[in-house]
């Protein structure tokens, strides 16, 4: 057994895909629907978006955080608040996970794996660059390294405590240091486009592509329909999760304006 079929398989096992997978259909249903780009939203307030309601919908179905389960039962209510009546019945609930950020990074653990965000262009998770990213990400893709173990890692890649000075060392001491700890670190990496709202979700082990090469160890699609390769190919139609224009939120209160005469005529005629 490889260590993806490893990985997945334990954490389907733990009821953990099927949240992630409800999750991430949640938020980007709600993103999308929020997003307009006649008011000048663009893509980076949609992927901020995204990205800050796929913390929120994770820590609901963990019932983390401000969603931890008390015992006279009236949480209920903040647990389903601005969500969709379709996502009340669906919402899983998932023990056994608990919270474990790194550097203010949002992560979740569930036995061995520690699984951190990331948002990507869509179409493009063979795209990514792990050298641009934060120093948090940076540091979980250099523990995986490269093919070339003896290379230096830089000061700045990775965190050392506060205080102390930054020293150069080389993967293989880096991957020899990371022996100690059991944790595994995977990445839940998701996109969405704004032009179609079709949405991608993958777990995979980074991979320190310094040299610009290949940016993962291994990848996997947790949405259906792709056969879970990882492809980061647009599908010819949206993911049954992709959110749609018109999905069932509450419409925000809109206060009409009085026309301006000739305002209209003048927009027609300047080809808008």
């Amino acid at each position: 057994m490889t260590e993806d079929e490893k990985v997945i398989g334990e954490m389907a096992d733990g009821g953990i895909v099927e949240a992630l997978r409800w999750a991430a259909a949640s938020a980007h249903r709600r993103a999308w629907a929020d997003f307009d780009p006649e008011t000048g939203h663009n893509q980076t307030v949609l992927g901020i978006a995204t990205h800050t309601l796929l913390v929120d919908r994770q820590d609901r179905v963990f019932r983390l955080e401000r969603y931890i389960a008390k015992d006279d039962g009236r949480d209920r209510d903040l647990l389903v608040a601005g969500l969709l009546p379709v996502e009340h019945d669906s919402l899983p609930a998932v023990a056994g996970v608990e919270r474990a950020d790194l550097n203010n990074s949002p992560a979740w653990r569930h036995g061995r794996y520690r699984w951190f965000l990331s948002s990507f262009e869509y179409g493009k998770v063979h795209d990514i660059a792990w050298g641009r990213k934060s120093p948090t990400k940076r540091k979980i893709a250099a523990q995986t390294g490269t093919d070339n173990l003896d290379q230096f890692v830089l000061p700045g890649t990775y965190e050392e405590p506060l205080g102390q000075t930054l020293n150069t060392v080389t993967l293989r001491e880096l991957l020899q240091a990371n022996e100690r700890d059991s944790v595994v670190n995977i990445v839940l990496a998701h996109s969405i486009d704004p032009h179609s709202g079709a949405a991608e979700l993958y777990v995979g082990k980074p991979r320190l592509n310094v040299d610009g090469g290949r940016p993962w160890v291994w990848l996997r699609s947790l949405l259906s329909g792709d056969g879970g390769t990882g492809s980061g190919v647009k599908p010819e139609a949206p993911v049954p999760t992709g959110p749609v224009r018109d999905a069932d939120v509450p419409d925000a209160p809109v206060r009409l304006r009085p026309s301006v005469a000739g305002k209209e005529s003048a927009v027609e005629s300047s080809g808008r």
